[in-house]
């Protein structure tokens, strides 16, 4: 039904519908997106409601249990993982928080609605955004000047009229300048550079055996200062990496428990592979020079320390998109709903 709300929002004709083959989910989800489409609404998505023909393509996320479990860069997604948003809010107010709060800013809006620098910067990975960071604090500053700067009565109207708008933008460079600074906080004392490069190394180098980075895992689980879910992910990781290696899962677990990590966390190492192992996948996406995980992107991002070590990694959705809107998606693996009239995937 989510889906369907959203093609009426986009006034779209009827869609053709492709689904991953291996997934009974995904085809589960096909056959009710064709009954509501062609079927019990079909007076909804009549043809006279525009030119445009979508294709909808419906994945399972077992095929592709790699991208969650890797650690994130952009300032998004940083907050997220590591300070949490609930409707559009970040709790700065919990002991946790080191770093000195203003009072009025104990709880801060992120929209992307509401605040023009998130909404550009959003996306941007940790090191640009150190940077974009500072010119917003040294354009504030210019403006700062520039207020201080009355001499006549004119200047002091202008500085009257433009106070709000001054205000919201202290406030604003105030707040991320405070999400910054615990954000960076955070990842220096949970070292997570550190586990977010290996993590890098074990997704996208498909040719090095397990024994290349056992002790290396090993040594960022016995860290004190690496939180419990970093170790719980990076153990996963490696379980789904080398899931084919002999006693690989029991040893993680048993590392794990002995670090300190409660059994429930720590059995989730066997859950990831109940729910993704190999077993579950079509692609081997670790296979050598096809693998998925084995593709670096060849931008050098950010500012000294923050490259492009910690973004090597390209989801399986991005290779599946791009072959989508090449024509060159196997229709073996992602075949149309057998109902439903075939367009063109460009559309």
């Amino acid at each position: 039904e989510a889906i369907a709300a959203l093609l009426l929002s986009l006034k779209v004709r009827k869609p053709s519908i492709r689904y991953q083959r291996s997934s009974d989910v995904a085809f589960q989800i096909s056959e009710s997106l064709y009954r509501l489409t062609y079927c019990q609404e079909e007076g909804l998505f009549s043809t006279q409601r525009g030119s445009c023909e979508p294709l909808v393509l419906i994945l399972d996320r077992a095929c592709d249990p790699v991208t969650p479990l890797l650690t994130q860069w952009t300032y998004q997604a940083m907050v997220h993982d590591l300070l949490g948003i609930r409707n559009n809010r970040v709790d700065l107010s919990g002991k946790e928080v080191v770093t000195k709060v203003p009072q009025d800013q104990k709880q801060v809006v992120l929209s992307s609605q509401q605040d023009e620098f998130f909404k550009k910067e959003m996306y941007n990975n940790y090191g640009d955004l150190g940077i974009e960071i500072k010119n917003l604090v040294d354009d504030f500053q210019e403006a700062s000047k520039m207020n201080h700067n009355i001499q006549s009565i004119e200047d002091m109207q202008r500085f009257v009229e433009n106070y709000p708008e001054f205000r919201s933008k202290q406030g604003n460079v105030s707040k991320h300048v405070t999400l910054m600074t615990e954000l960076s906080r955070l990842v220096e004392e949970g070292q997570l550079m550190t586990s977010s490069e290996l993590e890098q190394e074990v997704a996208c180098n498909g040719s090095l055996k397990s024994s290349t980075f056992w002790s290396e895992v090993c040594e960022v689980i016995r860290d004190p200062r690496v939180k419990q879910d970093h170790k719980v992910k990076l153990a996963m990781l490696y379980a789904v990496r080398f899931e084919k290696e002999g006693e690989t899962v029991s040893r993680l677990v048993s590392e794990l428990i002995d670090a300190g990590v409660p059994i429930v966390k720590a059995n989730l190492v066997r859950g990831v592979l109940d729910y993704g192992g190999q077993g579950k996948r079509d692609e081997d996406l670790f296979g050598g020079s096809k693998s998925f995980f084995s593709r670096a992107q060849t931008a050098v991002k950010g500012l000294k320390g923050v490259d492009n070590v910690y973004t090597q990694h390209q989801p399986m959705l991005a290779s599946i998109t791009e072959q989508l809107f090449k024509g060159k998606l196997k229709e073996g693996d992602y075949p149309f709903h057998a109902q439903v009239p075939q367009v063109s995937s460009t559309n």
